[in-house]
């Protein structure tokens, strides 16, 4: 499958709202210096902050040995499952945290969200994360018998790409399909998009990725395509949506995942947004281009369950 550019024309309310966005995201990162534990607490802050819709409820679940948060927003379908690989750069982020996230994409799809709280560096480096991962993954596959989609965002993104890559090349059970939600998928940091995009991305640099690339694999190869899937195979995945935005350090990333599952053979659907920020579902309550996309990725998970 091709490309697609939503939302060309940046009405005046998506615009503050993109505003307040970024507002947001520097808020909590900063300039990238911030001690770890302060970020940890401000982001999880920040998106508690939104509050939750009417209707959601929340239960802590076991996924397969992972503690992990069950997300619905109202009277869903127990059939099917996402499973939500939380943002974070693999150093903060938690299921809590994203129950946000999962409430809108949970809405928008019908089914419940399962967030695990994954395993997070430097306390548990690389690739810690990469295992708990498969671990859920094998859950969801004996829990919902091939009726679920693997998804996540940011780093949660390149985890999830991470993941299918390890469960076709030990030949385990994989996903009906995949959601990467501006993945982080390179720890070298060689996208044009790091030096394009520098003045308007709030959340992340190069300079944050390399530093992130210290603390989660500690020495070890990023070019590991569990590290950093853009430098691996491509064939043999189940079919993918990739979002992400015109004006993001990460957008190389996307591009790279996608023209490497086109070139590979997998099916593969790029859809770049204009007139929003990093990660950008983390702010459906406010967002509409944010709420679009939760619609986008709720539309795509009822048809690869089909």
């Amino acid at each position: 499958m091709g490309s697609s550019l939503t939302g060309q024309d940046v009405s005046e309310v998506d615009a503050q709202a993109l505003e307040r966005a970024d507002g947001d995201l520097a808020r909590v990162f900063g300039d990238g210096r911030r001690p770890l534990p302060v970020m940890r607490e401000s982001l999880d802050e920040m998106m508690s902050s939104f509050g939750l819709p009417e209707g959601v409820t929340f239960t802590e679940v076991s996924a397969g040995g992972v503690p992990a948060l069950r997300v619905a927003a109202g009277g869903v379908d127990d059939s099917a499952a996402v499973v939500w690989l939380h943002g974070g750069g693999y150093v903060m982020g938690s299921a809590a945290g994203y129950r946000g996230v999962a409430a809108a994409i949970s809405a928008a799809c019908g089914h419940p969200v399962v967030v695990p709280d994954y395993r997070l560096a430097p306390e548990s480096p690389f690739p810690a994360a990469v295992e708990d991962a498969q671990a859920v993954m094998g859950w969801a596959a004996e829990s919902f018998d091939g009726r679920w989609v693997l998804a996540g965002d940011s780093a949660g993104g390149g985890l999830t790409m991470a993941s299918l890559m390890r469960a076709r090349d030990q030949k385990t059970s994989a996903p009906a399909g995949a959601v990467l939600m501006s993945p982080l998928a390179d720890f070298t940091a060689s996208g044009e998009s790091f030096d394009v995009h520098a003045g308007t991305d709030k959340a992340i640099s190069r300079r944050s990725v390399q530093s992130l690339a210290m603390a989660v694999l500690q020495g070890h190869d990023p070019r590991d395509p569990l590290a950093s899937p853009v430098f691996g195979r491509f064939d043999g995945l189940p079919e993918t949506l990739i979002l992400v935005s015109d004006r993001e350090v990460l957008l190389d990333d996307a591009r790279m995942l996608h023209a490497g599952m086109e070139r590979d053979g997998s099916p593969s659907t790029l859809s770049v947004y204009s007139g929003v920020c990093h990660a950008w579902t983390m702010f459906t309550t406010y967002m509409p281009r944010a709420q679009h996309a939760a619609g986008e990725i709720g539309e795509f998970v009822r048809k690869v369950l089909k």
